[in-house]
């Protein structure tokens, strides 16, 4: 068991000591102060209380109150401690009050206020309840998401249980029949507590039908199932404890499965479950949570990771919803008028390419329900829903997520009809089921998606979702296989688009073949540097964007998660009505929106050879060693050779790339001109070097670094600044707010790893060093995972700056020196990446930025920025500006 005196355990360390924990058979105190120790409680605590913990209970003050009782009695002894500690005063009432009867514990927290019972062989699954005692504070879901989480829990142990029993079951097919398992187990579970079976029907038939051994819960339940897959009238079969369940139909128990081994562990658990109250689910993230049932590795956060409704009306409100609403608004209670909406949502479908566990599919139903109930309480009217669940078709590649997905939607519509019993006094049926969408498991990237859901021209088809975000540097070689299959020969540039891209193409496909409008969620990536030129010219050639939210934190609720910065965007057929600008909780009515999210701007900027502003110094990339590594020398190697060989102090120059930049840290390189080759080869290491090189080169399979092979000295290309040179990094931290920029004499060579203007007036440090700067390398620059990428022609040259008088280049040159003053009494040992963290960065440095910014700022106009997003659409307005200017000069 780990414990590290003086050092608070982490997570991980806690979960592998409960492991441990549960193996173990302690009796009395002993097994309190083991729970101490696996939560890293101090030692020297644990050793105070040794004496006392021998007559099987204990105080640690303020912490734990620990009785043994007698086997049984953990439930009453708890609530009587739970009474003692209220009478207390709260200065001196324990955290956590925990009774151990041998077998299993029963506890509480006091300053949460839940509860948990517990056998010892589960125990592991609540350690996170004993975090306090080891200094961790708990995550707590929201009160109304702690039954979603405590059934996940107990879901999760019947999982593992059936899934030690079937060590074997290792194919697909084993994989999917467990699935099916998991899911027609859940729906029972569920049934029973909500009404659709009699009152605690399964749970008594599991206890009075099945022996204590497990031994015939597999068969018991496998008759079970049968049974619910058939109609009365056809059932040959005797009953055997489940005749009293309904027939279910609907498609859950009509697949003929393999049935798992099932044992006494198994029979546990699943009563375990039976003892909650699933009523209290809520379906528009069952079956997300359950995605961790099978997914061990998300066991540390169970129940936290789903899509919160509020982002999943960031795309369903504006795509669709609020028009309803509008129409619905609009109707009063004029019955012509209702009576076409009805008609209108009985044509609706709704369709998510990449559906998981069905969270987009299930909102939607439930808010288009909501919509025809009001209908109907206005008309004083109920037919049969017109609604329904065959309306709603899904892709996703997890099978579990699949089956979850028909599940969730199931419960959706069962909990729709209870509501519509309650407020117009009858429903339709809960049993049998009908069909539970049309959710097929297939890989969305390479599926039909007209198979799926066919053209249908008296249907109105809206896709929607939230596809996988993974980045184009980070993709399997089975997703970039897909990338090639999809975009391969269409899409200029489709290697470096994210994974995302693919439904972005293939729904413009598909709206181009069925008319439909789509609203998807992306990394905003996909609206930034290269991918813009890639990909959206192809979008927009027949579609428009009809609504966008911009950049925002699309996050879920586990407790350290960041939020990954999105965007949604709803796009379809060219209209004149007005499109809708949605930016941090405000929306903003404009004709058009181009594809950087910015209003009446339809332009893309796409990479030029040399700058849009004639005034601007070139800017190239560093100097490359092109396989040359053995140019570059660190610290000792540099001294080394110069203690041997004074003269070749002559040949070797700093070299800066963006870790030396960034990081302070220092490197060499030997620096070779065609003119003093011959004099450098006279100093041996040297020599041997360029022979190293020499060879990696003739070696190469690439064109140009054969040709190299001529000049083993030199760099590629091999640049260097007769008096100065200002740098820039390739790439640096997004949580920046100005670029680290930085000028260097001319006895420095600048690495690959970054670009360099050569000699270029000082002012233009300053115009890299701007904000306004920062925010077009936000825009059309790139990104490598959450690192900004610069690129010269793509940012630089392309930078919209209007023409700087010779006062405004002055100006700009003193707000350098001015940065360049305040780097330099920040203080010794900082680095240039140190001094522009956001948290820390000094403040005179801060200071010089903006007033650097102010006139920049001036320079663009007198127009006063309200956000960095209009500061965003006024650089791309000037920039389609000027490109309008230069083809007009060339016409």
């Amino acid at each position: 068991m780990v414990h590290s005196p003086g050092r608070m355990l982490s997570p991980s360390e806690i979960y592998e000591n409960f492991d441990a924990l549960a193996q173990q058979k302690l009796v009395g105190g002993e097994f309190g102060l083991a729970l101490m120790e696996a939560v890293g409680a101090p030692r020297v605590t644990i050793t105070k209380l040794k004496d006392e913990a021998a007559t099987g209970s204990f105080s640690w003050t303020r912490m734990l109150r620990f009785e043994t009782v007698a086997l049984g009695d953990a439930d009453r002894a708890l609530e009587r401690m739970k009474a003692e500690a209220a009478s207390a005063a709260k200065t001196k009432r324990p955290r956590l009050l925990v009774a151990y009867d041998g077998e299993g514990i029963a506890a509480h927290d006091t300053k949460i206020g839940d509860d948990i019972h517990e056998g010892v062989d589960v125990l592991p699954m609540e350690a996170e309840f004993f975090f306090p005692l080891g200094g961790h504070e708990r995550y707590v879901p929201a009160p109304e998401r702690q039954a979603d989480v405590r059934a996940t829990k107990h879901i999760s142990r019947f999982f593992d249980a059936v899934r030690d029993a079937n060590p074997d079951w290792a194919t697909e097919a084993d994989r999917h029949a467990m699935n099916l398992f998991m899911v027609r187990v859940l729906f029972c579970l569920f049934a029973e507590d909500v009404g659709i079976f009699e009152a605690d029907l399964f749970k008594s038939a599991l206890i009075q039908s099945t022996q204590v051994d497990g031994s015939d819960l597999a068969a018991f339940l496998d008759g079970a199932f049968v049974h619910m897959a058939t109609e009365p009238a056809k059932r040959t079969q005797p009953a055997k404890g489940w005749g009293k369940l309904p027939y279910v139909n609907g498609g859950l128990f009509e697949e003929t499965s393999p049935m798992p081994t099932l044992d006494s562990r198994c029979r546990k658990q699943l009563l375990a479950c039976a003892k909650l109250n699933w009523r209290t689910i809520n379906p528009d993230i069952f079956g997300s949570m359950l995605q961790a049932v099978v997914d061990i590795d998300k066991r540390g956060e169970m129940g936290m990771h789903y899509t919160s409704p509020s982002n999943i009306a960031k795309v369903l409100n504006p795509i669709l919803l609020d028009e309803l609403r509008a129409e619905l608004e609009k109707a009063g209670s004029n019955r012509g008028r209702l009576h076409e909406l009805l008609k209108r949502l009985g044509r609706i479908r709704v369709f998510d390419p990449a559906c998981g566990s069905g969270n987009f599919l299930i909102l939607a139903y439930k808010d288009l329900r909501a919509i025809e109930m009001e209908i109907f309480i206005r008309l004083g009217e109920f037919a049969h829903p017109v609604v329904k669940l065959e309306h709603f078709y899904g892709i996703e590649i997890d099978d579990f997520a699949c089956e979850t997905a028909r599940l969730g939607l199931w419960i959706a519509e069962y909990q729709v009809n209870e509501n519509f019993r309650q407020k117009m006094g009858k429903a339709p049926p809960a049993l049998p089921l009908t069909a539970a969408g049309r959710v097929i498991c297939a890989n969305s990237a390479t599926a039909d998606w007209l198979d799926v859901c066919p053209i249908d021209p008296e249907k109105e088809t809206y896709v929607v979702g939230n596809p996988p975000f993974k980045g184009a540097r980070n993709l399997t070689k089975e997703q970039r296989s897909d990338i090639d299959r999809v975009m391969g020969g269409k899409i200029k540039g489709h290697k470096d688009l994210d994974y995302v891209s693919i439904w972005f193409y293939k729904s413009t496909i598909y709206s181009m073949s069925t008319g439909c409008k789509y609203a998807l969620v992306a990394t905003n990536s996909l609206v930034q540097g290269a991918s813009v030129a890639s990909l959206w010219p192809f979008i927009l050639k027949d579609l428009e964007i009809k609504f966008a939210h911009r950049s925002f934190k699309w996050t879920n609720l586990a407790s350290n998660n960041a939020g990954v910065a999105c965007v949604v965007i709803g796009i379809g057929a060219p209209s004149q009505k007005i499109k809708k600008l949605y930016d941090e909780g405000s929306v903003r009515d404009v004709d058009t929106i181009g594809p950087y999210l910015a209003p009446n701007v339809s332009t893309v900027v796409e990479k030029r050879s040399s700058p849009i502003a004639k005034y601007f110094p070139a800017m190239t990339f560093g100097n490359q060693p092109n396989n040359g590594d053995a140019l570059l020398l660190d610290r000792s190697e540099r001294e080394a050779i110069v203690s041997d060989f004074p003269q070749a102090s002559n040949f070797i120059k700093r070299l800066y790339g963006s870790g030396e930049m960034l990081k302070g840290s220092e490197r060499w390189c030997i620096w070779v001109t065609a003119d003093n080759e011959e004099q450098a080869r006279k100093i041996e290491p040297f020599n041997s070097r360029f022979n190293i090189v020499r060879d990696l080169r003739m070696n190469s399979t690439r064109a140009q670094s054969v040709k190299l092979a001529r000049t083993p000295w030199a760099f590629d290309p091999q640049n260097r600044a007769r008096n100065h040179m200002i740098v820039i990094p390739r790439h640096s931290s997004e949580s920046r707010n100005w670029l680290p920029v930085d000028v260097f004499d001319n006895s420095s060579i600048a690495h690959d790893s970054t670009f360099a203007i050569y000699d270029g007036d000082i002012w233009a440090a300053s115009v890299l060093s701007s904000r306004m700067h920062r925010l077009w390398l936000d825009t059309v620059g790139g990104k490598l995972e959450d690192r900004l990428r610069y690129s010269n022609q793509l940012v630089w040259n392309t930078f919209p700056l209007p023409t700087l008088s010779d006062r405004r280049k002055d100006e700009l040159e003193e707000h350098w020196w001015e940065i360049d003053r305040a780097r330099k009494e920040a203080g010794f040992g900082r680095t240039l990446g140190d001094l522009y963290v956001p948290k820390t960065m000094p403040p005179d440095l801060r200071r010089a930025h903006e007033e650097l910014d102010e006139t920049v700022e001036a320079i663009f106009g007198s127009r006063k920025y309200r956000s960095d997003a209009d500061r965003i659409e006024h650089m791309l307005q000037l920039y389609e500006r000027a490109i309008a200017d230069e083809l007009g000069r060339r016409a």
